[in-house]
């Protein structure tokens, strides 16, 4: 599975030479999204193929490289948190089957003892004429994702507080 590659949707960039550690946290208490309605059973579970902290630190080091900062390990001019709040997963079915996914993240910026905090959240409703199979679902997840990455990492607060 390929890395997240979050939409930039500003034009602002980092100064290059940036160097930023990203850090990521899942508050979860287990992998389990939610559960998908099945024929065969009624809950059937939803997981991702990658943890999600794992897709969000991808994710985040493929948005930082786009906006001209570079990702490394250990020691950086600044620090990021991201911490996975909420992913979740509900099916219900009437004529047509309706998927909500939801997620939420909080990122911590700091950099020369300051610090900045971002709240993104995303929700998304889809609806499939018979039930979404493994990858449909984890397609949607992964959607949801990506969408409140790109809301991060295009947020100009963020931006300018790691530009400064």
């Amino acid at each position: 599975m390929q890395a997240l590659h979050p939409k930039i949707e500003t034009k602002q960039r980092l100064p290059e030479g940036l160097t930023v550690a990203v850090e990521t946290r899942d508050l979860r208490p287990d992998s389990l999204i939610g559960y998908r309605i099945s024929r065969l059973s009624d809950r059937a579970p939803v997981e991702l193929a990658l943890p999600a902290n794992v897709q969000i630190n991808q994710g985040a080091k493929v948005a930082l490289v786009k906006l001209g900062a570079t990702p490394v390990a250990g020691n950086a001019e600044a620090q990021l948190l991201l911490t996975l709040k909420d992913l979740s997963y509900s099916a219900t079915v009437e004529a047509l089957q309706t998927v909500t996914v939801k997620a939420s993240l909080e990122v911590k910026a700091s950099k020369y003892n300051r610090s900045y905090t971002g709240n993104y959240n995303s929700q998304k409703q889809h609806q499939f004429v018979a039930t979404p199979d493994l990858q449909e679902n984890q397609a949607v997840v992964q959607e949801i994702i990506l969408e409140t990455l790109s809301r991060a990492f295009s947020d100009p607060q963020l931006l300018d507080f790691l530009a400064q």
